[in-house]
């Protein structure tokens, strides 16, 4: 379905009269009593306000002209959460949201038809999850059109190299600028792709190919390192050394993570297989004195302990 070129222009703002009221109950597609739907992963429920007509709903990738509306009184951020523009249409590719906020609304818009109108609440307990929202915080989303687009299954080899490439270069962007999530959404889904295609690979492609999720899973445990996601940093830079026996910087940054998580051992391994490939690294060499250090004294005070037990 194509969307128009030009959309009329709509009042920017959440007041709405005894006028709005009476058009919106005159609507025939106007629930009398909403239909409740909640977000699978917990994070939000929808209420549908309108229905919409057709059967299809957007996919990744399908561009989108929406309206999230957000009261005043509310003290949202939108700079922050929603820098594309509240109470007023805007256009979005789906899938392209780099806030925490804006992938709820994405989340929302996948789950429309045209023309459905919806409130959101979203879940209680996020500020405890880190989102910087506040708890609680409803808002309305329309779904006023959209294109239609190819399902991730029917895309080729290389629409989906490209796609992750895209998504690869955009999370490194968000990584420089200090916007971790979005760098983490955007590594994933550029990996999530990759995934996908492993036995499509190119024989000429394959090293290629393997440089790639090399480097994302390094990437992706550098942001979750940043967040103290020990296990996940540990996991994915495993999965990185299998490709890759040998990186210095997922050595150094799964042996920061079992170090976290007082896995003594293994950390100073992976600190010392570092040292055997590059001698002068300082920072790896520090990490491991600390690590000989907190043992030492660990080990006087059980021996400490022990003496006294047995005086």
């Amino acid at each position: 379905m194509a969307m128009s070129e030009s959309c009329e222009d709509v009042t920017a703002t959440n007041n709405r009269d005894g006028q709005d009221k009476a058009r919106d109950l005159s609507d025939p597609r106007t629930l009398p009593n909403p239909i409740t739907w909640p977000c699978p992963d917990g994070s939000f429920v929808k209420k549908i306000l309108q229905v919409g007509s057709g059967l299809d709903r957007p996919k990744d990738g399908s561009r989108c002209r929406i309206c999230v509306e957000v009261e005043p009184t509310s003290g949202f951020d939108s700079r922050s959460h929603f820098p594309i523009g509240i109470n007023q249409p805007v256009d979005i590719v789906l899938g392209e949201s780099d806030t925490w906020f804006a992938e709820v609304v994405d989340k929302c818009i996948e789950s429309m038809l045209q023309g459905e109108r919806g409130e959101v609440l979203l879940a209680p307990g996020l500020a405890e999850a880190g989102a910087d929202l506040a708890a609680g915080l409803s808002f309305n989303v329309t779904l006023e059109e959209f294109t239609t687009h190819k399902d991730t299954w029917a895309m080729t080899f290389n629409e989906k190299w490209l796609a992750a490439m895209h998504h690869k270069a955009r999370g490194t962007e968000h990584f420089k600028n200090g916007n971790l999530f979005g760098a983490t959404r955007r590594y994933a889904k550029s990996l999530r792709l990759l995934v996908s295609v492993k036995y499509e690979v190119p024989l000429e492609r394959g090293e290629e190919y393997n440089k790639a999720r090399c480097t994302l899973y390094s990437n992706l445990a550098a942001c979750q390192l940043k967040q103290s996601q020990h296990r996940n940093v540990i996991q994915n830079c495993s999965k990185a050394l299998e490709i890759e026996p040998n990186s210095v910087k997922c050595l150094y940054r799964r042996g920061q993570a079992y170090a976290s998580i007082n896995e003594v051992d293994k950390a100073k391994r992976d600190l010392q297989r570092v040292l055997k490939l590059e001698p002068g690294n300082t920072a790896a060499a520090q990490q491991l004195r600390t690590l000989t250090q907190q043992v030492r004294a660990e080990n006087e005070k059980l021996g400490k302990a022990m003496s006294k037990l047995f005086s």
